[in-house]
């Protein structure tokens, strides 16, 4: 086979991720934390700056600024923000796609670099990296310039190794974690630079990217008056010790077979040092996530790295296989052994594939009835919330996130009653998290409950002063608010998934009328007007038009 032909094989990676991903749009929606970041990015393209609602002040609730950048900028053109997502990410596991591919036919040719180039072309558009990115989150986009990083530093070659430092800028600008693999990164390619012969060159483009990137870090802190992006505010006060071993456990269970074989690369493969040296930004990405909260680790996003790592690694392997020195010749056997484990994995990331598809399309009220709402609200409704995606996405109006993730004061002064009662809101929406149990006064989707009813369906006496987490704060100043204020607010409980998770409260005397906060509500549990994405974003026409 014409090593030139294994092109096609990145070109189809990037159509067949389309294909998925605008299915995914058409037939469901995206993930809650991914509406928020679309948030800002519409924001920035309507002329409204970076901000959780229009006429708002700036926020920084999105933490991937350059995906944020890049999104708004595809939409200011015409083009829909996730349908702008999913060409991103597309390209981005096209580009992971070529990375391997380029490993693999260093060593193998003819019908076993077709057969192992379709193969890992499969894995690479059903790993959890890809995953990730269905539900609308930066992730293949992200990881694409990671592996860019990792090939200059395995393969020692000089037109990637240059560019090193200012990849690395990129992708601390995609996501604020990639900062330690950018830093990392451009150390160890200082050094192969001074080994190489080309360190002025490195140091010279290594002292622009630190320009952009101090450039940068002064923009934002005076754009946005803090040091460090809103989430990080919120997650650093809520938790300490070291929350993330669980989730890097759980993340190394999840990826087993490709785990298996790259403990057989580091055994066996004479490319183990390199592979090593490599590896070190991302081995040192892990240990700093030890100690970081992984909220909405969709498909282990946090650890995409890692799986990336994981691909690279069993790519190796195949090729050092192929070698008649390994393990005494006995190639055949492990070549089995290793397409065995292979499929294995291939087989656990389609059914990993399926079952978030589904879970994207799952008909849930919340899915649909900002969306109708919106129609009967009034557009300078002031809404107080928890679930700060979806429904801030579909809803007009001013709107503060109680949890802090993208409204400035609770992020960093917290939520309190008396802050509620500042802000006056029109419309409350809580998740009540565990800390109410309202399923003995409503066997419907949703009822009406009196504030006595709320009082007996709390389940903690926890005082709110007394969390950080926004999480768990938030619902406990709601129930302080609700029983302490003067303004008459209408309680409702409602059903999401299997228990009584949201609560809403309605100002009787708001521009929302009651009967039509219930028919449009009673309307979101009705199948019939159940509807996509791409649905309530008029069909395809939304792709391009704003």
């Amino acid at each position: 086979m014409n090593k030139s032909r294994i092109l096609l094989f990145p070109f189809l990676t990037f159509f067949a991720y389309l294909c998925i991903a605008l299915y995914v749009i058409y037939t469901g929606h995206l993930h809650e934390d991914a509406y928020i970041l679309y948030i800002f990015s519409e924001s920035f393209a309507n002329g409204n700056g970076i901000a959780y609602y229009p006429g708002g002040p700036h926020a920084e609730g999105a933490t991937d600024f350059l995906w944020m950048m890049l999104l708004g900028a595809a939409n200011y053109f015409g083009a829909d923000v996730a349908v702008s997502a999913a060409v991103l990410n597309g390209l981005g596991l096209g580009a992971i796609c070529f990375f391997i591919l380029k490993i693999l036919e260093k060593r193998l040719d003819g019908k076993k670099l077709l057969l192992y180039s379709f193969l890992f072309s499969i894995i690479i558009l059903f790993s959890p990296i890809a995953i990730a990115s269905f539900a609308g989150f930066s992730t293949s986009f992200y990881c694409a310039f990671i592996a860019f990083l990792f090939m200059g530093l395995y393969e020692k070659r000089h037109s990637y190794i240059l560019y090193i430092p200012l990849v690395g800028i990129i992708i601390g600008l995609i996501r604020p974690d990639g900062v330690i693999i950018g830093v990392i990164a451009s150390l160890i390619g200082l050094f192969f630079a001074h080994t190489y012969g080309f360190l002025r060159r490195y140091v010279l483009i290594s002292i622009f990217s630190c320009f952009v990137g101090v450039l940068y870090f002064y923009w934002r802190y005076t754009y946005f008056g803090n040091l460090l992006p809103l989430p990080l505010y919120v997650k650093g006060a809520s938790f300490s010790g070291m929350p993330g071993i669980i989730p890097h456990i759980q993340w190394a269970l999840s990826n087993v077979f490709l785990g298996l074989l790259t403990i057989l690369m580091i055994i066996f493969s004479k490319e183990r040092v390199r592979f090593l040296i490599a590896s070190i930004p991302i081995f040192t990405l892990f240990i700093a996530l030890i100690f970081a909260t992984q909220s909405q680790n969709v498909s282990f996003r946090f650890q995409a790295p890692g799986t990336l790592l994981l691909i690279f690694a069993s790519a190796v392997l195949i090729t050092e296989v192929k070698m008649s020195s390994f393990v005494n010749n006995k190639t055949t056997l492990w070549l089995s052994l290793i397409i065995f484990i292979l499929f294995g994995a291939l087989t656990t990331y389609v059914i990993q594939t399926k079952s978030m598809i589904s879970t994207l399309q799952d008909k849930q009220y919340i899915n649909y009835f900002p969306y109708y709402l919106d129609e009967k609200a009034d557009e300078d409704i002031v809404i107080a919330l928890t679930e700060a995606g979806r429904f801030a996405y579909w809803m007009s109006g001013s709107k503060y996130d109680l949890v802090g993730l993208n409204t400035t004061y609770t992020a960093i002064e917290k939520a309190s009653p008396d802050y509620l009662k500042k802000i006056n809101p029109d419309l409350i929406f809580i998740h009540t998290a565990g800390t109410a149990d309202t399923s003995n006064f409503c066997k419907e989707n949703f009822c009406r409950i009196s504030m006595d009813q709320l009082s007996q369906s709390v389940t903690t006496t926890e005082s709110w002063d007394n969390i950080n987490d926004g999480v768990g704060r938030a619902p406990l100043v709601f129930y302080d608010y609700i029983y302490s204020t003067d303004v008459d607010y209408q309680l409702y409980t409602v059903k999401y998934g299997e228990s009584y998770g949201h609560l809403y409260a309605v100002k009787k005397d708001s521009s929302l009328l009651l009967t039509d906060f219930e028919s449009e509500l009673s309307k979101s549990f009705v199948q019939k007007n159940s509807m996509s994405y791409l649905e309530m974003k008029n069909g395809f026409k939304s792709i391009f038009s704003r």
